[in-house]
C-alpha cells in the first residue's frame, strides 16, 4: 500500500510540474511574440496591453514559485534549528570553501596550490602595490 502511494504522489507531482514547466514557457513564449510584433507595429495598444497582462502572470507564477522556495527554506531551517549537527559542519564547510582562494597565479604564469606559495605571491603582490602607492 506505501509503494502504491509513493507511486501515485510521485507522478502527481511530477504532472503538476510539468504543467507549471508548460506554462511558464508558454508564456514566455507569448512575450517574445507579443514583443517582436509590437517592434513591428508600435502604435498598436491591443499588442502592449497583451504584453502588460502576459509579463504579469509570468510574474505571478515567478512569485508564487519564490514563495513555495522561501517556505520550504524556512522549513528547512526550522527543521534543522535544534540540530547543529551534519547539517551545520556541511553549510560551514560550504561556506568557508566560498572564502577560500584555491589558487594563485605567480609572475611565470604557473598556478601555485600550496599555502606557502600562495603567501609569498601576496607578499610580493602587495610590495609592488606599496611601491606604485609611494
Amino acid at each position: 500500500m506505501k509503494a502504491v502511494s509513493q507511486g501515485i504522489i510521485i507522478s502527481y507531482t511530477a504532472k503538476r510540474n510539468k504543467e507549471k514547466f508548460e506554462l511558464r514557457n508558454k508564456l514566455q513564449k507569448t512575450i517574445q511574440k507579443l514583443e517582436r510584433e509590437l517592434q513591428e507595429k508600435p502604435q498598436n495598444s491591443k499588442i502592449k496591453e497583451q504584453l502588460i497582462i502576459s509579463r504579469h502572470e509570468l510574474n505571478i507564477e515567478e512569485q508564487e514559485e519564490m514563495t513555495k522556495n522561501l517556505r520550504m527554506t524556512r522549513q528547512n531551517f526550522f527543521e534543522h534549528a535544534n540540530k547543529p549537527g551534519r547539517w551545520l559542519s556541511y553549510r560551514l564547510k560550504k561556506e568557508r570553501e566560498k572564502r577560500t582562494i584555491q589558487q594563485l597565479q605567480d609572475e611565470k604564469g604557473i598556478y601555485q596550490f600550496d599555502l606557502e606559495k600562495k603567501k609569498q605571491i601576496n607578499i610580493n603582490i602587495f610590495r609592488v602595490y606599496i611601491k606604485g602607492k609611494k
